[in-house]
């Protein structure tokens, strides 16, 4: 596995980074029992009962209850959108970081991407692309 960040390497990698909103609609359901997901590269993270499972196309990840309720809204049904701003950077080498769900590993070219609260998670530049708009401004 590539070099853990630490949180002082994450604050100077996100230093002046831009920020970003979703443009996707998701789709959301309350995850039932304590599971395992595989992330793009590979690696097993973890959901809790009562998380939420955010689905986009054939893409799953888990989202924590209360990072969920304070990061989107409903739309109608199981549609919900992001709300929440990130703030991201492309990291040119190879990365991995503790996450809320366990530890997981961007590539060289992968994105960064933190939370308002603090919640940072690694993204696939392709999928960063599809899912991602940098809003005008620093955050």
């Amino acid at each position: 596995m590539a070099h853990a960040l630490s949180p002082t390497e994450i604050q100077r990698l996100l230093d002046g980074a831009h920020s970003f909103r979703s443009r996707l609609q998701v789709r959301a359901v309350r995850v039932l029992e304590e599971s395992e997901w595989r992330t793009t590269h590979g690696e097993v993270l973890h959901a809790q009962a009562g998380d939420w499972w955010v689905i986009d196309g054939d893409d799953r990840w888990s989202v924590a209850d209360d990072v969920f309720a304070n990061t989107y809204e409903q739309l109608d049904g199981d549609h919900y959108r992001k709300t929440a701003t990130v703030t991201a950077a492309r990291i040119r080498d190879a990365f991995a970081l503790q996450t809320l769900e366990g530890l997981a590993a961007g590539e060289p070219g992968d994105w960064l991407v933190r939370n308002p609260s603090g919640e940072c998670w690694p993204v696939t530049s392709d999928v960063f692309k599809r899912r991602y708009v940098r809003v005008q401004g620093k955050q």
